[in-house]
């Protein structure tokens, strides 16, 4: 019996084996094929191993640069933490002295140049009150003795009371109605116009500037109702005063005048 090679383009004999079946009985096909079959075999187990190998290799290779790049970074770190803190401990140092300086010299600027102004302003306070008080004082001596002329003066004019008195009526005969003579107070502040009317009744007293003219005043004394008697006092706001009766009887009024 045959087969057909289609590789070999030829006719190959076929064996029937009691243990191994159909066998091709060709040397060379069993050859090739046993060839094929090694090939594989070896291919596989060396693909295999060298791939294993390689993936080891990788992990390893992986797994140190890993390792190395973490230990790396962890020193870096640590070194830039080393180097962060020295810097800030310096920097801090630094601007801690720095500030000190500042502050003091700042503090002995400001103290130095406000002592300069202080001291200018108080030599130009100190001529300028010594300038004015030369002048005050010898204006305030004029003023004490012209006060004290003044004073003199004044008190020799006023060295006592002036007054005056008289009589505007004495037991008089009076219809209501009529006035008394009248009275000059022009040196005097004050009066007082006193007496009796010998029943229930008033005067009234009057102004004028010249004499002529007369005008009731605010000022009105009453006889009391048991013995007459009258009496009252005013500013003398006017010149010349007089008083008018209320009463028609006997009456008599007596002044005083006071400065």
């Amino acid at each position: 019996m045959y087969g057909r090679d289609i590789v070999a383009n030829k006719n190959v004999p076929i064996v029937v084996s009691e243990t191994l079946g159909m066998v091709i009985d060709d040397a060379a096909l069993i050859s090739a094929v046993n060839a094929v079959d090694t090939t594989l075999g070896n291919g596989i187990n060396v693909s295999d191993s060298t791939a294993q190998s390689s993936l080891a290799n990788i992990e390893n290779s992986l797994t140190a640069t890993l390792a190395v790049e973490d230990i790396t970074a962890q020193g870096s770190l640590a070194n830039i933490e080393n180097s962060l803190t020295s810097t800030l401990t310096v920097e801090d140092t630094t601007a801690q002295s720095t500030l000190s300086s500042i502050e003091s010299n700042q503090a002995t600027q400001a103290t130095s140049a406000l002592q300069t102004v202080g001291n200018s302003s108080l030599t130009s306070i100190d001529s300028a009150l010594a300038g004015t008080l030369a002048v005050s004082d010898s204006v305030a001596q004029g003023t004490l003795s012209s006060i004290n002329s003044a004073l003199a003066g004044t008190i020799t004019v006023t060295s006592g009371v002036s007054r005056s008195n008289g009589n505007l009526a004495v037991a008089a005969s009076v219809t209501s109605g009529d006035v008394s003579a009248s009275v000059d107070c022009n040196n005097f502040k004050r009066f007082a116009i006193f007496g009796n009317l010998g029943a229930s009744g008033e005067v009234i007293v009057q102004w004028s500037n010249d004499g002529s003219a007369w005008y009731n005043s605010q000022h009105q004394f009453w006889a009391n109702a048991s013995a007459y008697d009258f009496s009252g006092s005013a500013e003398a706001d006017a010149r010349y005063i007089r008083v008018k009766y209320g009463v028609t009887g006997t009456v008599t009024a007596r002044y005083a005048l006071s400065a």
